[in-house]
C-alpha cells in the first residue's frame, strides 16, 4: 500500500518524534501541512500523555503519530549504582551549581503498557516503536483498527519486524540524531549510513520502507526515494522550528554546529544516541569504569540537566542531533513543510529535465 495512503497523508514526510523535543503544537503543525507530525511520548506518565493526546487533537483532526520505548528498555538491575569515578564527577558538578545530594537513579521512562492502552483508547491514528516492539502489542494495535511503524538499524531487525505484523519500518541510518534503535546484536555492527541500509532494507522487506538519518532538505528527500524509500522521517530539521520544546541553548548550538560536532555516546544516557558533543559527555566518557545501565545513567543527571536547561547552559544539557546538523534553517515548522514540499517538487522537474 501507498504510504500516504497508509497513514491517511498528503506529503510522505514525518516529524520524527523525539522524547523531550516535539510538544502538540509541533505535531500538529506538521500535520496540518500535509506531513506526519509525531510525539515522543516514552517519559510521559500515562495521564499527562494523555492530555497531551488530546491537546494535539484540540489542534489537528490530521493523522498524527505518537511513539513508545518498547517495555524490554524497562528491563534493567535497579539495584546499579554509580562508579566511585561517576560519583566523584558528578558530587563536582553538583558543587559547582549547588545541586545538593546527588539524586538515586531510577527508571524514567513507561510503563509502555499503561502508555500503549492511553493511545488505544485515545484512537491515535499511528502508534510507533523504538528499541523493537512486541508482537502481542501490534496485534492490538491493528484490532484497534490502528497503524504502527517500528524502527530497525540493520536488515534482520527489518525482517523481523515484518513477521512481527507493522505497517511501515523506519530504516535509521547511522547519520540520525537521537538514540539508535537497535534491538538485535550489538549497536557497533548497527552503525550503518543511510545510504546503504535502505535499499538493503528495501529489497528484505515488502513493507513500505521510511528513511531516517542525516535527511534535511529536497535532496535527501529524492535521494531516499531513489533508495526505495516511501518517505522520509526528518528529526534534526524540525529541532529549528520555534515549535519545538527545546531550550535556546540547544537550539543555539545546532544552528552553530557541524556534523564532526556530534557524536554517538553512552556517557549521557547508558544507551548509544548521537548528540552534540559537551563538556559532559567529554568528562563522563573518560572515566576508566562501566556506566550505570540505561535508564539510570540518564537519571542520575537528571538535577544536573534540568539546571542546564533553565540556565541555556548547553555544557550539560542531552542535546541529540543528527549528521545532518549544519543544513538546518530556523523557520517554522508550516514554512519548513512547505520548503520541503517545494523544493522536492522542483527538484524532481529539473531531474527529469535533465535526463
Amino acid at each position: 500500500m501507498d504510504i500516504k495512503q497508509l497513514f491517511g497523508i498528503d506529503h510522505p514526510i514525518l516529524q520524527a518524534p523525539m522524547a523531550g523535543a516535539s510538544n502538540p503544537d509541533l505535531v500538529a503543525a506538521v500535520s496540518n501541512a500535509g506531513g506526519l507530525g509525531g510525539l515522543g511520548a516514552a517519559a510521559m506518565p500515562p495521564e499527562t500523555l494523555r492530555k497531551q493526546v488530546q491537546a494535539i487533537k484540540q489542534k489537528t483532526n490530521q493523522a498524527f503519530n505518537v511513539n513508545l520505548f518498547a517495555p524490554a528498555s524497562e528491563i534493567f538491575d535497579q539495584e546499579a549504582r554509580p562508579g566511585e569515578k561517576l560519583r566523584s564527577v558528578l558530587a563536582g558538578y553538583h558543587h559547582e551549581f549547588g545541586l545538593g545530594e546527588i539524586p538515586s537513579p531510577g527508571n524514567l521512562f513507561g510503563p509502555a503498557e499503561l502508555q500503549l492502552q492511553v493511545l488505544l483508547d485515545e484512537k491515535v491514528p499511528v502508534i510507533s516503536f523504538h528499541f523493537g516492539i512486541e508482537r502481542a502489542h501490534v496485534d492490538a494495535i491493528h484490532a484497534a483498527g490502528l497503524k504502527v511503524i517500528c524502527t530497525a538499524t540493520h536488515v534482520s531487525e527489518a525482517t523481523l519486524l515484518e513477521r512481527f505484523g507493522v505497517d511501515a519500518v523506519i530504516a535509521q541510518g547511522s547519520e540520525a540524531g537521537g538514540h539508535r534503535g537497535t534491538f538485535l546484536g550489538a549497536y557497533q555492527d548497527a552503525l550503518i549510513g543511510t545510504l546503504a541500509l535502505v535499499p538493503q532494507i528495501v529489497d528484505a522487506v515488502s513493507i513500505p520502507v521510511i528513511a531516517a538519518g542525516g535527511v534535511m532538505d529536497a535532496r535527501g528527500i529524492i535521494a531516499c526515494h531513489a533508495l526505495g524509500a516511501q518517505a522520509v522521517q526528518l528529526g534534526t530539521a524540525f529541532l529549528g522550528c520555534p515549535e519545538s520544546g527545546i531550550p535556546d541553548a540547544w537550539r543555539q548550538s545546532l544552528l552553530a554546529s557541524q556534523a564532526s560536532q556530534t557524536t554517538v555516546t553512552e556517557a549521557m544516557s547508558g544507551k548509544p544516541a548521537r548528540g552534540i558533543r559537551n563538556r559532559y559527555i567529554t568528562e563522563v566518557e573518560k572515566l576508566d569504569e562501566p556506566l550505570l545501565p540505561y535508564p539510570l545513567q540518564y537519571a542520575i543527571s537528571g538535577a544536573l540537566r534540568k539546571q542546564a536547561a533553565e540556565t541555556d547552559n548547553p555544557d550539560f544539557m542531552a542535546m541529540w542531533s543528527g549528521q545532518g546538523v549544519g543544513l538546518i534553517q530556523p523557520l517554522s515548522a508550516a514554512e519548513l513543510m512547505q520548503k520541503l514540499i517545494t523544493d522536492t517538487e522542483k527538484l524532481r522537474k529539473q531531474l527529469a529535465s535533465s535526463n
